[in-house]
């Protein structure tokens, strides 16, 4: 009897993403089943029912992928499963929190061969500037540039969000970001100024520098945005810009131009997930590394 290649969506948040589930059944599994509403002391549990219906040679056909927008209960669902399994039995395990890992991913790899190309050196030796970064792209981005090595700053309107956000990235996954308050475009533009990559990771439609601010700078920066919704983070980025001098010395990201690679790595790693012998355990960091081999194959 052929085996069929499940994959099961698990997130805590209401709904599961259709953007998940139509990648992945894209990328070759003959079913994905959703759960919503989910608790990482749920997912014992869950692993058991499945490794155990599947049996010993069986169970690498099933495939777990943890998609709750929280960055933390993400992990902690990923967590529980791997505590969980043990030798014979082995389930593929992927995580990215709505999305995050994989669009952080290819931010920062876009970013970093961007700031290559125009003589800036390393990121890991940047300042970084991640900002309205509360979310889970923006946290996702943050810890990724501080663990290649950048001194980040992360931002929220509120002090105490930032700083909740660094707590959590240096308990996670041992990234020191700095927290810092931009309530308006003010103190964000004092922190632009000191940055060589600004990275505008806030909600979709939310201005955050204006064209004026952008102009303002002082060069060489990369500048990388997002929101594809109108109006954009970084007045003048276009989502279509790859690089674009969209000012003497600044050079521009847009979204589209890191959705397009978003999209390659999140391909590349559900097929890896579902082809893979041994089961693969696909973190922030496979995400990460994946982006730099799409974006710069040795």
């Amino acid at each position: 009897m052929e085996r069929k290649r499940l994959l099961y969506l698990i997130s805590a948040d209401a709904r599961v993403s259709p953007f998940d589930i139509n990648m992945a059944y894209d990328a070759g599994f003959d079913a994905v089943i959703p759960y919503a509403l989910m608790d990482a002391a749920d997912v014992p549990g869950l692993v058991q029912d499945i490794m155990f219906s599947r049996g010993a040679k069986g169970a690498r056909f099933s495939s777990l992928f943890f998609s709750s927008a929280g960055v933390a209960v993400a992990e902690a669902m990923l967590k529980a499963a791997r505590k969980t399994l043990f030798p014979p039995f082995q389930l593929g395990l992927m995580v990215d929190p709505k999305g995050g890992y994989t669009t952080a991913a290819a931010l920062l790899a876009r970013a970093a061969t961007l700031c290559r190309e125009r003589g800036m050196g390393e990121i890991g030796r940047l300042r970084v500037l991640v900002a309205a970064g509360t979310g889970g792209v923006g946290r996702a981005a943050a810890a990724m540039a501080a663990q290649d090595g950048a001194r980040v700053v992360l931002t929220s309107r509120s002090a105490a969000a930032a700083s909740a956000a660094a707590q959590e990235l240096e308990s996670l996954f041992g990234a020191r970001v700095e927290p810092s308050a931009a309530p308006g475009e003010t103190e964000l533009a004092a922190l632009a100024a000191q940055s060589d990559v600004i990275l505008a990771t806030g909600a979709a439609g939310v201005p955050l520098l204006t064209r004026r601010t952008i102009e303002a700078l002082k060069g060489p920066k990369v500048l990388a945005d997002v929101n594809a919704v109108p109006p954009h983070g970084l007045e003048g980025v276009k989502p279509q810009d790859g690089g674009t001098e969209i000012h003497p010395g600044i050079f521009a990201l847009g979204a589209m131009a890191v959705g397009d690679l978003k999209f390659k790595v999140e391909s590349s790693l559900l097929k890896d997930l579902l082809q893979a012998e041994a089961a693969p355990v696909i973190d922030s960091q496979a995400a990460r590394r994946r982006a730099s081999e799409i974006l710069e194959p040795k």
